[in-house]
């Protein structure tokens, strides 16, 4: 019955496939239009050497799923963060999972090699179980390694328009102050602006609409708010300077809630810690008197 169950299965997903290779894709207005703004942003420096067949295979597999849809906006701001393309999510997706469907398989072999006999359907369903867990692992990872990321872009966002609004006080100019403050900074914050300060110097962009770009693209609101609302004052500096010096301090104060509230999170998870650690010497000092009671 499980045999039957499994080649069914095996043989749904099989047609599943292959329903979704012939059938055209269904274009995603949110993906192509990622595509368009990566290609304007960043466009790819040619490579003379020849593709090998497994990047064809992991270009191609890419292609299809953003074509149907299946890559989250979401996975494109934490890619973007990161800095890694989508190419080398899927083959870390890909690879954790036959990391996965291979765990039983050893086992199976290492208890055959101790002579113990095992069937095989058992582990080929926990194989296929653990596979499809293990395929969005990487997500997981790449969600939380990009909201550390994040964190880090809003602080060296709130110092950079600290440093921005000091070179605007001290009597430079705008274009002066804006890239002498990126040169200044260390981290991957700094870089993701000096980095969107040298497109718009290149492209020749406003500076605004480069950070409006970088907020889309990383999922960060107060750069998309910072590149909305200079771009109306982008002609008069004292204004510049003002809104500059506002916004450093509604950013510093929003940080300060969100650590607080941390703070507030992690004393509540160490008071619930030590209440479990209490009932627990509770039970083993009373389980003697309980065990002797039930005795009786």
């Amino acid at each position: 019955m499980i045999l039957a169950m499994l080649i069914g299965a095996v043989g749904g997903a099989g047609l599943l496939l292959l329903a979704l290779a012939v059938s055209p894709p269904r274009i995603d207005l949110a993906a192509a239009v990622g595509r368009l703004d990566a290609r304007r942003v960043a466009a790819p420096i040619p490579i003379a050497e020849s593709p090998t067949w497994a990047q064809r295979l992991v270009g191609r597999a890419t292609t299809s799923m953003t074509g149907r849809g299946l890559v989250r906006t979401g996975t494109r701001e934490n890619l973007a963060l990161e800095g890694r393309t989508l190419e080398e999510h899927f083959v870390s997706k890909f690879a954790v999972a036959l990391v996965g469907l291979l765990i039983p398989v050893g086992l199976v072999v290492v208890l055959a090699a101790a002579g113990l006999r095992v069937g095989t359907t058992v582990p080929v369903i926990v194989g296929l179980a653990m596979a499809t867990g293990f395929f969005f692992v990487p997500d997981v990872a790449l969600a939380q390694a990009a909201d550390v990321r994040r964190k880090e872009l809003r602080r060296a966002l709130a110092c950079y328009l600290d440093l921005v609004s000091m070179g605007l006080a001290g009597g430079r100019g705008v274009p002066e102050a804006l890239s002498d403050a990126a040169r200044i900074g260390r981290g991957r914050g700094f870089d993701l602006l000096s980095g969107a300060l040298a497109h718009a110097r290149y492209a020749g962009t406003s500076t605004w609409e480069a950070f409006a770009d970088l907020g889309y693209r990383t999922g960060v609101t107060e750069l998309r708010d910072l590149g909305s609302a200079l771009a109306l004052v982008a002609d008069d500096g004292a204004k510049i300077r003002d809104s500059l010096s506002a916004r450093a301090a509604t950013s510093r104060s929003r940080q300060l809630a969100e650590a607080e509230g941390d703070a507030e999170h992690a004393s509540e998870s160490i008071k619930n810690a030590h209440l479990l650690l209490g009932f627990a010497f509770l039970v083993f000092l009373a389980y003697p008197a309980i065990a002797a009671v039930m005795a009786i």
